[in-house]
């Protein structure tokens, strides 16, 4: 036998095996312990919102009783995650730390009144957002009979009868219905608008949302009933004035459109960031707010308001096929000096004037004035900037000068200016020339 130092007795070998397998377990069940509290660390097992929502209220705040309500407010918070939250130590943290707000603030234990407050709206994710610097937008407007501001700066007065489309590109497609103004032959008016948002799944909705006005009919909601799509309220429509204005505000493109109904006619304007107008434009389209009216389109409205005033015949019937005279058709009139004493007093000015004017003496519809300030209003209220760059000019004598005086006593009212007085001096010239020259 060996002496008796020579080998461990076999119990305390056991022993220390047995030991080592505790030690394992315990080390375990600290790493689980760990990674619980990290966990609750990390997402509060749904109690970070309680603190939160504690702290950002309590700021502030000197009231005693407000305090002990927000602290009751904050331990019930606490509570009813008693289930979800029981042996993690963030928890019990919080716990303690809201038992001693109360001691702190010598809160009424007995009391169970609470402070009513509710956790604030989700932050809007940067897809949904769109970013508040880019100071580039471009305004579109279409009104009267009808008269267009373009993307591009372009003022025009056109005849555009029947449906076009105002804008169609990856996020919006606006069409427009222009019929004849009642009571004339040739004057058009905005009768029918569509305005189709189309599909986002990450802010509003994977469908498209669809307004529709026409005459007599500003709804105050998309055709399916909604006012607000999405959870970040991306895409909202908004009654200003029910039956008479509404705004749709589609915020993660950060665009407003604006729609006016004046009479039995309607008014509309666009805002848009400008590199988003292009995004998905057809190299064919016929997008009014961007290309404008085509030419085959468009009315010479200077030359017609130094028509106005020379001749009082607005309109006339078309020629009859076996060339017999065009006879003048009587309709609603207003003469343009009237017309333009009521839109000088409407403070218009600028194209905004004689696209007032030219309405007036056209129709005789004195909402078409009251069109012409909206569309101005409008315009100021989306790019402020509008204000300081229109012209002051109220006055058509540039016009008047440009395409000189009518023969009115046809009912086409045929320039007539001073070629005659030309002719007679030519022909003179010609004649005194023949006769010096054959002595």
């Amino acid at each position: 036998m060996g002496p008796s130092g020579s080998s461990k007795p076999p119990s305390i070998a056991i022993s220390s095996c047995f030991g080592y397998f505790l030690f394992f377990v315990w080390a375990f069940l600290i790493s689980i312990s760990v990674e619980a509290m990290q966990t609750a660390l990390r997402d509060g097992c749904g109690t970070e919102s309680c603190s939160i929502i504690y702290v950002d209220h309590k700021t502030g705040i000197d009231d005693h009783e407000v305090l002990c309500r927000l602290v009751r407010t904050f331990n019930n918070c606490l509570l009813q995650n008693a289930n979800n939250c029981d042996g993690y130590l963030m928890y019990k943290a919080l716990r303690k730390y809201a038992d001693s707000e109360g001691d702190k603030y010598n809160c009424n234990k007995s009391d169970t009144r609470v402070e009513p407050i509710s956790k604030g709206p989700d932050p809007v994710p940067a897809l949904c957002d769109y970013p508040s610097h880019d100071p580039s937008f471009k305004l579109c407007v279409l009104f009267g009979d009808p008269h267009l501001k373009t993307f591009n700066e372009e003022f025009q007065t056109c005849k555009v009868k029947g449906t076009w489309p105002l804008l169609d590109n990856d996020y919006l497609t606006i069409q427009v219905t222009n019929n004849e103004v009642e009571g004339t032959l040739e004057a058009t008016a905005i009768s029918k608008l569509t305005v189709i948002v189309k599909g986002n799944p990450e802010c509003t909705s994977k469908d498209f949302q669809t307004y529709l006005a026409f005459t007599n009919s500003l709804p105050g909601t998309f055709e399916d009933g909604r006012v607000v799509v999405g959870k970040y309220n991306s895409l909202e429509l908004i009654e200003v004035d029910p039956g008479r204005h509404v705004e749709i505000h589609i915020r993660y493109i950060k665009t407003t459109v604006v729609i006016r109904q004046i009479g039995r006619y309607f008014t509309f304007s666009i805002n848009m960031p400008e590199k988003l107008i292009s995004q998905g434009i057809k190299s064919d389209g016929l997008d009014l707010c961007v290309r404008g009216c085509p030419q085959s389109e468009l009315i010479n409205y200077k030359e017609v308001l130094a028509k106005q005033k020379f001749c009082n015949i607005l309109a006339t019937e078309p020629a009859q096929a076996d060339g017999t005279l065009v006879q003048p058709v009587s309709r609603p009139q207003i003469p343009r000096s009237k017309a333009e004493e009521i839109c000088k007093s409407a403070k218009l000015v600028g194209f905004f004037f004689e696209s007032c004017v030219f309405d007036l003496v056209t129709t005789g519809d004195q909402n078409f004035a009251s069109a012409a300030v909206s569309a101005v209003q409008d315009a100021v209220h989306l790019q402020p900037s509008l204000a300081n760059n229109m012209s002051n000019r109220t006055s058509l004598d540039t016009y008047d000068r440009m395409y000189g005086t009518y023969d009115c006593n046809n009912s086409s009212c045929i320039q007539s200016n001073t070629l005659p007085h030309h002719y007679f001096f030519i022909v003179l010239l010609c004649v005194l020339t023949r006769l010096l020259c054959t002595r």
